[in-house]
């Protein structure tokens, strides 16, 4: 009867280790893809042909970046000091600071938001990207600012197995294996921020079970997103789902009211 308790306690305890691990530690709902499967079909970042030098930043906020990256390198070793909430709220007392990042600040800041969006799958990070695409142009160089998109590149989708999140709009393509095996590619054909328009195809060997998640962005009130006829949800802040088989020559069809989009994109 001993030896039972003793087991049926070392059981719970390792029940209750393993949640608090997978608490601590939450599960990406969608990581970042391969540079080698995804094809951009234009340049993700314009740049300013008349950027001067006094156009790029000149602070300072590297003390401010260094907690946010032991953090993001905590959640990568699953250190016991990760601590999802605190890297969230450093985050977020940072953003408004973004926009004067010098180069390398930059791309650690890009490192931890796509991060955050991998683990979260929170609008507001894939936001947070859209910024940066719009905003790098006219404070990099052409050369910083090619090695930023290629940062950037791998969150135009994230994927977590057939789930497909579609995080920023440019003319790309996301090549990859189905679970249920057969090439499937996802293209967007695109001009925006010129108009509000975007299509989404699919072409793949077999009909096969996707979900598409489709992100709305904060400032896109009266945006549609409709498949075969039907009208899906489409909720400023968050992401509309799709989720059915898809065949080759399917896609859905995305309309953000141009009015709408943003001068600091459309200025760009």
């Amino acid at each position: 009867m001993v030896l039972k308790n003793i087991f049926i306690f070392y059981s719970l305890t390792l029940v209750l280790f393993s949640c608090e691990q997978k608490e601590q530690f939450p599960v990406k709902k969608s990581e970042k893809v391969a540079m080698e499967n995804v094809v951009l079909g234009s340049s993700l970042i314009q740049v300013n042909q008349f950027l001067t030098a006094d156009s790029v930043p000149k602070n300072n906020f590297k003390n401010e970046l260094i907690g946010l990256i032991q953090l993001k390198r905590w959640y990568d070793e699953q250190n016991s000091g990760f601590d999802l909430e605190k890297l969230e709220s450093l985050w977020s007392n940072l953003q408004n600071q973004s926009s004067d990042f010098n180069l390398n600040e930059l791309k650690s800041w890009l490192e931890v938001t796509g991060c955050l969006l991998e683990i979260t799958a929170n609008e507001k990070y894939a936001r947070e990207l859209e910024i940066i695409v719009y905003q790098a142009g006219s404070k990099f160089s052409e050369i910083e600012a090619r090695e930023i998109e290629s940062l950037l590149n791998p969150f135009i989708f994230t994927k977590n197995v057939d789930h497909i999140y579609v995080n920023l709009y440019v003319n790309s393509t996301v090549k990859y294996e189905h679970t249920l095996k057969g090439a499937v590619e996802i293209t967007q054909e695109t001009d925006f921020p010129e108009s509000g328009k975007v299509q989404i195809k699919f072409k793949m060997e077999n009909k096969r079970y996707i979900e598409l998640y489709i992100r709305i962005p904060e400032w896109a009130e009266g945006a549609t997103v409709i498949e075969k006829g039907v009208k899906y949800a489409a909720v400023p802040g968050s992401y509309c789902p799709i989720a059915r088989k898809w065949k080759e020559g399917d896609f859905a069809e995305i309309a953000f009211p141009s009015v709408k989009i943003p001068a600091s994109i459309k200025s760009n």
